[in-house]
């Protein structure tokens, strides 16, 4: 039977693991072309969305958090004023907020899915349990920044394919 631990934080990793997997393949992109990977970091989708470095910035803020509402501590503080320019100051804070959900103790997190927390999405405030927290906002969320992650590097021409986003998310299957 599933866990609360086991729909999220190991969820969790695998999305941040794409994302740093894509990340690599846009970089290697990059270079093969040519082309200064700080088009690729402040590109758009479209003129009014924020650029790639934000939804890096989302996908390890929302990870962190989620963290802290599922085990009643606060990871390290993600510096979002720090300046990060290179691919490689981005792959790390990726790579620091793995380490923090790969800390994570599944008893630590088990039993608590009917513990109600706030979340506030956007200048509204919400009550919901653990459970339908972990549902109904990080994870959506976090697939929401990866397929923007995702769509950016492919209008980049990065040459990424669907399995590059859902093979990693298939560790469960068998294949026969």
């Amino acid at each position: 039977m599933a866990s609360l631990y086991s729909i999220s934080i190991p969820v969790i990793i695998t999305t941040l693991t794409v994302t740093s997997d894509v990340l690599k393949k846009g970089g290697q992109h990059a270079q093969e072309k040519g082309i200064a990977i700080s088009e690729y970091l402040n590109a758009r989708l479209y003129e009014d969305m924020l650029p790639l470095t934000a939804q890096i910035r989302f996908l390890c803020s929302t990870a962190r958090k989620a963290v802290e509402r599922l085990t009643d501590v606060a990871p390290a503080e993600f510096d979002a004023e720090k300046q990060r320019d290179t691919l490689e100051d981005w792959l790390a804070v990726i790579d620091e907020t793995l380490e923090i959900l790969r800390a994570v103790d599944p008893e630590a997190v088990n039993g608590k899915e009917q513990t109600k927390v706030p979340c506030l999405l956007g200048p509204e405030k919400y009550e919901a349990t653990l459970f339908d927290y972990v549902q109904g906002y990080p994870l959506p969320n976090m697939y929401f920044h990866l397929s923007i992650v995702y769509a950016i590097l492919r209008a980049k021409g990065v040459p990424l394919g669907k399995a590059d986003y859902l093979r990693p998310f298939l560790q469960g299957f068998t294949k026969v």
